[in-house]
């Protein structure tokens, strides 16, 4: 039987990330793909609707125009982004069904206590410690990302925190915390008010350095070894090189860590 807890998390993030996709949609252009025929030869253009003097126009541009290589990666956003929210639409009505058959199958509410604190684990990841932690609020971020009043040491972790924003999520940019002795400064401690529960994001973003990559793997065995689950208690981001950051992964990361919570809490309440 689906628990109510789990359903109910479930549904109110994931509708907060199908209006986020729906935002991003109404941000870009208006690109649709066609076909022009000349000479008896037919080719593929893109077709980009622009606002000039207070009209809507259209304009073409062939594939391989220097114009149309600039706008195909636009509109292989805006394909993806149709598609996903096609998929959260339908999966929209489904869960709808599945909380009203959670409605009538459960018939004992599960509190939104927090968890009992992890085995071993120097956190017990509640509002109250949430809320105590305390941000380096590094001043020799220089040359960072401004997003807000907060500057950030990459465009990465920036979208991070855009995306936390989107699903209503709070969040502290590199808290000061200690474990087993030694001060660490994981990029996010994110609270979720739907599990009363918080938990960590480390992004790392040179893994292919050689350096970089030893530094962090020692760091995620000193969390791994005091009871910071990986999935539960924290999630890793990780980049090799420039070019595979996508926000869809990372909100595929952070849906998942959060419907671990509900299950640690129905599970830890019996």
């Amino acid at each position: 039987m689906i628990s109510k807890l789990i359903v109910r998390t479930g549904w109110l993030l994931h509708t907060r990330m199908l209006k986020a996709v729906d935002l991003q949609l109404k941000r870009l252009p208006m690109i649709i793909q066609g076909t022009h025929r000349r000479r008896g030869k037919g080719y593929l253009v893109l077709r980009i609707c622009i606002k000039e003097d207070g009209k809507r126009r259209w304009k073409e541009y062939a594939f391989e125009s220097k114009t149309g290589k600039q706008y195909l990666s636009t509109f292989k956003r805006i394909t993806f982004l149709k598609k996903l929210l096609a998929e959260l639409m339908q999966d929209d009505q489904e869960m709808m069904l599945m909380i009203t058959d959670s409605d009538n199958a459960v018939k004992q509410e599960v509190s939104l206590t927090p968890g009992n604190q992890t085995r071993n684990s120097p956190f017990s990841f509640t509002f109250e410690e949430w809320n105590n932690l305390v941000e380096l609020n590094d001043q020799d971020i220089q040359a960072g990302y401004r997003h807000g009043n907060r500057l950030f040491r990459s465009k990465s972790e920036m979208l991070i925190a855009q995306i936390l924003e989107s699903l209503g999520l709070e969040y502290k940019y590199e808290p000061i915390v200690e474990i087993n002795g030694l001060t660490r400064y994981p990029d996010f401690a994110v609270y979720c008010p739907e599990t009363g529960r918080y938990f960590f994001i480390e992004h790392l973003g040179r893994m292919d350095d050689p350096k970089y990559r030893f530094d962090n793997l020692s760091k995620i065995d000193l969390y791994e070894n005091n009871g910071i689950r990986n999935g539960v208690d924290i999630i890793y981001n990780t980049e090799f090189g420039r070019g595979n950051f996508t926000t869809t992964a990372v909100y595929g990361k952070i849906m998942g860590i959060l419907f671990a919570h509900s299950h640690v809490l129905v599970s830890t309440q019996g």
